[in-house]
């Protein structure tokens, strides 16, 4: 039996290796022949177990049995214990993924600097087709040496059928594009994001709550995907910095307002292409730090509207890469609080194009990120080198101008940016 469990284990991680293989070498001809050798024997050691029990049956039944009843039974009971624990262990599946990074900036008016290293391991578990974990922590190094961590999601789903999963636990925003499919760094074809896209920006980054995710059926050529969640509520007020925005990621508590709910529907009218749309309404949470009715009190927790507006689209054929995104989130007034409402609102159009002769890429990103104290907008300028789909060097050229709410132009934070990237 241990020799069948470890045929079994060494099968699957044996198997995902070779998955996760971009090319298929010697190495991994090799490993496929080994596979399908320990899958042969698995079916042999299954097929000597059946034999072995039919034996046994056949003996313990027999006239000449001088086994005790009760012991026959508590043996085939302890087989059929250990068959259920070996197909058990058979529909089970583990794969470590993630990616890294490592930044260099050369920013106008201060020297240069190596200013970023991340490690993001994503952990994933599978058991058939029945439930799936996935979760990411993400350690960068900060400014004093010190590591940063975070859990950047933590969710698994339970398969209702082929068109349907419920999701649970701490996930990426299912609003817009960017933020759950295109920000990590050797997917992202610059070493920055868009302005607005970032941590307290325009779009929301995760949730933390309940969402039902799939895709419809075909019909004729037409596909289509969507996502529908309720989470707890984002929260409204002043950061550390002074800056006031809206901290939509994912958090274990509603601050004492309702929940959010939305979603996200997309189709793909062809091969390459998808146009997507997203929403989200309810309370967000804000804890005043000064009022302006005397029936409030600081410390006082009030809640304020809160609205989402999403609108993505992305098109990729021949080498050519075209990507565009919209999204803005908007805060209604409170009479009670301090702090004015407003449209917290960003879009970038991004193109891209892969050489196929030649293992370099040129992008072009525009992006625009508006908030009712500051406007920004950035040219990005870049150039990529692929040693392989997974392993990128990047290169890149930031304008970048920004206004306060009374238009007068700041200084000019022009930069210079390198990155290296890999995805495992």
């Amino acid at each position: 039996m241990n020799k069948l469990g470890a045929s079994i284990v060494l099968c699957t991680v044996m198997a995902s290796l070779l998955l996760a293989a971009p090319e298929e070498d010697s190495d991994v001809k090799q490993l496929r022949k080994e596979v399908r050798e320990l899958q042969q024997m698995m079916v042999e050691l299954k097929k000597a177990n059946k034999e072995l029990e039919v034996n046994s049956d056949e003996y313990f039944e027999g006239e000449n049995n001088d086994m005790p009843s009760n012991d026959f039974y508590d043996l085939k009971t302890s087989v059929k214990q250990i068959e259920a624990a070996l197909e058990g262990n058979a529909k089970s599946g583990f794969q470590l993924a993630g990616y890294t990074s490592f930044d260099w900036v050369d920013a106008q008016g201060s020297d240069n600097e190596f200013t970023g290293v991340k490690f993001a391991p994503i952990f994933h578990y599978q058991y058939g087709d029945l439930f799936q974990f996935e979760g990411e922590l993400e350690f960068k190094a900060q400014d004093d040496g010190e590591t940063e961590t975070e859990l950047e999601y933590a969710a698994g789903t339970l398969f209702i059928n082929d068109y349907m999963g419920l999701q649970m636990g701490k996930f990426l925003s299912p609003i817009g594009q960017y933020v759950q499919n295109l920000h990590p760094a050797w997917i992202n074809k610059l070493p920055s994001d868009p302005v607005g896209f970032g941590h307290d920006g325009a779009a929301p980054t995760s949730n933390i709550g309940v969402a039902l995710r799939g895709g419809l059926p075909k019909v004729a050529d037409l596909r289509s995907n969507y996502a529908f969640f309720v989470s707890n509520a984002p929260s409204f007020g002043e950061a550390d910095d002074g800056d006031i925005g809206i901290d939509a990621s994912g958090k274990t508590t509603s601050g004492d307002v309702s929940k959010t709910w939305g979603g996200r529907f997309a189709i793909n009218p062809m091969g390459g292409m998808e146009f997507g749309v997203s929403g989200a309404i309810g309370k967000a949470s804000e804890e005043l730090t000064a009022t302006t009715n005397i029936g409030a009190a600081v410390g006082d927790k009030i809640d304020r509207d809160y609205d989402v507006f999403g609108a993505d689209f992305m098109f990729n054929i021949n080498g050519i890469d075209l990507k565009a995104e919209y999204v803005q989130q908007e805060i209604g007034e409170n009479e009670l609080s301090s702090l004015e409402g407003g449209t917290w609102r960003s879009w970038y159009g991004q193109i891209s194009y892969q050489f196929s002769s030649i293992k370099l890429e040129p992008v072009i990103r525009y992006s625009d990120y508006h908030n009712p104290e500051t406007e920004r907008n950035q040219w990005a300028l870049g150039l990529n080198y692929l040693f392989a789909n997974n392993l990128i060097a990047k290169v890149a050229y930031e304008y970048n101008e920004n206004e306060d709410s009374a238009g007068e132009a700041s200084i000019n934070n022009n930069r210079v940016l390198a990155q290296f990237a890999f995805g495992f």
